[in-house]
Order: structure tokens, then sequence, then C-alpha cells
């Protein structure tokens, strides 16, 4: 909650003084100041420091054009010039610096009355230090509520984003939306068809790690944006996890990205991992869809969408794809050798994490949580005695084979690699080139003469 001395909500204004404020964002305001423009702490690093939680984001607001602010620092990074923003960069961090006109407290107010949520429409006037709030932001941030500036229509009208970003604060603050925000969120959530998905992806990724995450995701289905976010997801909200569980899919899902570590990675697979359970049972030709890897293909497909690096692309999808089911308890040696080769070793720590997850979270009924733990024991034991992770990396190569088998190159020497990393896969021991020529003069050599 909101500090008691840090806010009055009287008069809506009041000294703070900058005692808060790291020295380099300090120093850039002083330059603007200096510059002859007004410049004032606006936005999320308030929000923060009312609530007593150290601000992480800074950003100003200020009368100097984005001319003026290029001209007086050495490295400006142009964000947003079109909209008056541009950040200035720091040793220490980049700061996102954004013009009003016109100037004077006139302008402050007009630039205020532009943002999202009255808990973001404050601001810190330099040099006195006069905390500024002309909607009530304070009374907001003490109650918990997101409630929007002025007309909420008009707010998510302009930036339908918003709509997710006051999900997005649910579930870092628990706060709760009051009744008007709401009711504009669910009527105009369609709009969010025309956001791009890169500021999609921004958001949630900050709703992953996030202590409530579960309940931003709530509220984003509650709203009807998850509908168009990820159909998926909203669709399981009506199917259980098994017949008489009373359990949705939904509800595990959001169960399970909770009980993840707060690894985005992980977390992003959790989001995934049973996304096309809803639609499992109908493929186009009849069949059964195999979920993990349909689930696999939404997730890439959406990540995409998202313009997620092809890394992380490939590794939710690998860990959605091969998330262990649990009959992966009773794997033999050989089994887990070739589960890591396939899926890639980095990853084992992660497939484990996620496995916990869905213990914790009902998954795996018949698992007990110590039981995976000792799978992922195991795994790392087997990691270690694994001499070859792929046909590259075993002791003797195609042009050995091709001498000793007298071939030329072509697809039978592949063919000869391939089963001799099958072999070294069941016997990690067998990976030396005295034992691998040994197995091709007495299994190949006789067949091919």
């Amino acid at each position: 909650m909101v500090g008691g001395d840090r806010c009055w909500n009287g008069a809506g204004r009041v000294r703070v003084g900058f005692s808060f404020v790291p020295g380099d964002v300090l120093r850039v305001m002083e330059k603007i100041h200096s510059a002859g423009a007004d410049v004032w702490v606006v936005g999320g690093a308030l929000r923060d420091f009312l609530l007593e939680i150290e601000p992480k984001d800074w950003d100003l607001a200020t009368s100097a054009s984005t001319g003026r602010i290029i001209s007086l620092f050495p490295r400006v990074i142009p964000v947003g010039v079109r909209h008056g923003t541009v950040q200035v960069h720091t040793r220490t961090r980049d700061i996102e610096v954004t013009s009003f006109e016109p100037p004077g407290e006139a302008g402050i107010l007009k630039d205020l009355g532009r943002r999202d949520f009255t808990i973001n429409a404050l601001a810190l006037s330099y040099p006195h230090g006069v905390l500024i709030d002309p909607h009530r932001g304070c009374e907001d941030l003490k109650a918990g509520l997101i409630r929007a500036v002025g007309n909420p229509r008009a707010r998510f009208s302009e930036d339908p984003l918003r709509i997710v970003r006051a999900a997005r604060i649910c579930g870092i603050y628990s706060f709760q939306v009051d009744h008007a925000a709401f009711d504009a969120m669910r009527e105009l959530s369609g709009k969010l068809q025309s956001v791009s998905g890169e500021r999609i992806r921004d958001e949630i990724l900050k709703i992953l790690p996030a202590a409530n995450a579960s309940g931003a995701f709530g509220l984003l289905r509650k709203s009807g944006a998850l509908a168009r976010l990820l159909p998926g997801l909203d669709a399981a909200a009506n199917i259980e996890t098994a017949r008489g569980s009373g359990v949705s899919i939904f509800e595990h899902t959001l169960a399970c990205i909770v009980n993840c570590p707060e690894i985005i990675r992980i977390r992003l697979a959790a989001l995934f991992h049973k996304i096309a359970a809803p639609s499992a049972d109908a493929g186009a030709d009849g069949q059964k869809v195999d979920f993990r890897r349909e689930s696999a293909r939404i997730a890439g497909e959406t990540m995409k969408t998202w313009n997620m690096s092809n890394r992380s692309i490939h590794e939710v999808s690998t860990l959605v794809a091969h998330q262990l089911p649990p009959e992966a308890l009773s794997w033999s040696g050989a089994r887990i050798r070739r589960f890591i080769t396939a899926v890639h070793p980095e990853l084992i720590d992660d497939f484990i994490a996620l496995a916990e997850a869905e213990v914790f979270s009902g998954g795996y009924v018949e698992a007990g949580i110590e039981e995976i733990r000792r799978l992922g024991v195991r795994m790392r034991t087997e990691l270690e005695r694994i001499s070859a992770l792929s046909v590259r990396e075993l002791a003797l190569g195609g042009h050995e084979i091709m001498k000793i088998l007298d071939l030329p190159p072509g697809p039978e020497v592949g063919k000869v690699l391939n089963q001799l990393f099958d072999l070294v896969q069941e016997d990690p021991d067998l990976n030396t080139r005295e034992s691998l020529a040994r197995i091709i003069e007495t299994n190949y050599k006789a067949a091919n003469r």
C-alpha cells in the first residue's frame, strides 16, 4: 500500500523531494532545466515509489522539443520521435523523455490528461520536488484500483494495448479494475487485432513472471481479450483436464505457470503446453491429434507473430513438443540418453521444472514430486555418460568409413553413421575409433564384399 508520508490527497500536490531518484536521472533533469525547459518525473517510477517498490523504469516529461533533447545529450535513441519521445542513454540506463506543450503547468496537466490510468498520471516537478496528482491517482493506489484517466472508452480506443496493460498491472500489484474501465475493456477488446505483435509480446512477457499472473490472464479472459490474443487458451476454460475433475485446462495452465520458476522460457512453455488440448480429438482425418506437437506448433506460430527470436521459438517449442510424459518415470538409461540427444542438454533442467509444475498443479496424478526429482537426477547422470550428442561427435567420421568399406560419398555413408550413432546411444562406451572400426569391419565390411 502507499506510504502515508509519500502521497497527499488533499489539494492533489505535496512536496516529495528527489532522494529516491538515481543520480544519472537527476543529472539529465538538471541539464534539461538548465537549458530553460520544464522537466518532470512521470509515470511508473512515481507509482512504484509510492507503493514502496524500487523504481526500475524512469520516464521524464519536458517542454523541450525532441530536437532540443537530441542536441543536449551525446547519446539519444529516437524511439518515437513522431510522438515526441526519445530515449536518453546514460551509463546506467535508457531514460524515456517525452515532449509536451505548452510549457509550464498547463503543459504537464495536458500530458497527464492523455495518460492511460490515474495511477500513472502523476508528475514530480524539477527542481521543486512537488508531486502533482490531478486525477486522484494516489487514492486509487491506496485502494488498489485501476481507473482510466477521464473517459475509459476514449483511453482504450486511443491505444487498445492498454487493455493488456491493465491486466499486467493487476498481475504485478494484485489490483482490481474499476467497473467503468472493465466495461470499456470488454467493449473494445476486438480492437486488439490492430495492435502489433511486438507490443503484445512485451506485455505478455511482463505478465508471465508476475506474482498474480493467473489473475492477469483471468482478467484478459473475462474482458474478451484472451480470445483475441490466445484463442486456444480461451477455449480451454470450457474443457476439463479429465472428466469429472472440475478443473479446466485453462485453470490448470494458470496454476502451472505460477508453479514454474520465474524463467520466461519455462513460463512460456507452461503457457502453451496444453493450448491445443481443446481440439486434440478433432483431427481433419478423424485421427486423434498429438496435443503436445500441435501445442508446439501453435506456440511457434504465436511467438513468430510476436517477433520473438528463432532461438526462443525453438526452445519453447521443443519444451512443449517433448514435455515429459508420465511414463518417463520408468525410462531406461538408453531411452533417457536418446531423449537428451533429441532435445538438447541445455533444456533438461527446464523439462524437469515444467514437470514439477505439472505435479504441483494436479498433473501426473500417478506421480509425486520426489519421483520427478529422481528422474531429474537420473537425467543429469545419464547426461554425464553421453559420449556423442550427434553424428558429428562420433569418434569415426565419414571419410574413415568410406576408406574402411571402400565406399564413394553418398547416402550409404550417412546410413552407416546413423546406425553407429544409434549403437553409441545404447552404449556410450562404444564411441572410440577402435570400437567403431571393429563394428564396421564385423557388421558392414563382410556384407559389402
